[in-house]
């Protein structure tokens, strides 16, 4: 189908224009002439048309072979053009994104550079800190050392005196050594004096233990009868408490004999704080018993460590 504005009058001028620079009016030479527009087949149907209607040598005008050349000339320069700046502009566009991608590429190079620079200034403060830190030190050190050569020196000083006070020593050792040779002769008659008296001591100590422990057997034997009369008490307290509570459950269900219940309840009150003022007075007993009974049992135990020191005591005397 036609485009609109291609007609048989158009094709006709580009037909005539081509005879007129001598080519061939053939149907893409025609179409080139139109500025590219209109189908082959219509321009050729035309083409047929005008060549069965015109069989004379056509007439060329010049004035309209020049209008037609110059409007496809501007259409194929303004389409070019069109090309060219179409072009230019996506080389544009293409050059400007690849020039913000290398401007970001720069921006986050140039902040690690930043970054890394901030991290080496860092670096070399502490660097110097810790050099400053390290000559304090090292100043340190070196009046330290000083003061260790100082003090070497006069440690030496110090051991050759000693040396001095130990051959002292030793001669006063010698002496002593035969003064206390004839203070052992003297000592080895005091101690077997002392081993006789002891011996006389610690049979006294064996037979007052024999005492004690019988003494500890006895209250031993009362302690436990205490115990037993403190159980039997207990429970005769709780029988009588479990006798108090039938009764009075009783005097709730029998108002009646409320007076000789309560005088009996009375009664039983009585003997019930009696037993029980029996019974602290059996605890309290029981705690004297027990209380003795430790007692006895220290006793028993410093005496056992004092016949124990004697036998050791005679023992080393003894081995002397």
């Amino acid at each position: 189908m036609a485009r609109a504005g291609i007609n048989k009058a158009l094709v006709q001028q580009a037909r005539d224009a081509l005879l007129a620079r001598d080519q061939r009016p053939s149907i893409e030479a025609v179409r080139i002439e139109l500025g590219n527009t209109g189908s082959k087949s219509t321009i050729q149907r035309f083409l047929k048309e005008l060549a069965s209607e015109e069989p004379r040598p056509p007439t060329v005008n010049l004035s309209e072979e020049l209008q037609a050349y110059i409007s496809s000339l501007a259409q194929r320069l303004a389409a070019d053009a069109q090309g060219a700046v179409a072009a230019d502009r996506a080389r544009l566009e293409r050059q400007q994104a690849a020039y913000m991608h290398q401007r970001d590429i720069d921006q986050a190079r140039r902040e690690e550079l930043q970054k890394a620079h901030q991290l080496i200034v860092q670096e070399r403060r502490e660097g110097q800190v810790r050099e400053r830190a390290l000559g304090e030190q090292l100043q340190q050190l070196e009046v330290e050392r000083q003061r260790l050569l100082s003090a070497e020196q006069h440690h030496l000083e110090l051991l050759e005196e000693r040396a001095g006070q130990i051959q002292s020593l030793e001669e006063k050792h010698q002496h002593s050594r035969e003064a206390l040779e004839h203070y052992r002769q003297q000592q080895l008659r005091q101690r077997e004096e002392e081993v006789n008296r002891h011996e006389a001591q610690v049979q006294q100590l064996q037979q007052e233990q024999r005492r004690l422990q019988e003494q500890l057997m006895v209250k031993q034997e009362e302690l436990n009868q205490l115990y037993r009369d403190l159980e039997r008490l207990s429970a005769e307290q709780r029988l009588r408490t479990q006798e108090l509570h039938s009764q009075a459950q009783e005097l709730a269900r029998w108002p009646l004999l409320h007076q000789q219940l309560q005088d009996a309840l009375q009664q039983e009150q009585e003997r019930c704080r009696t037993l029980q003022l029996q019974v602290s007075i059996l605890h309290e007993k029981a705690r004297r018993y027990v209380l003795d009974h430790r007692q006895d049992r220290r006793d028993l135990r410093a005496q056992g460590r004092q016949i124990v020191q004697l036998h050791t005591l005679l023992s080393s005397q003894r081995n002397i």
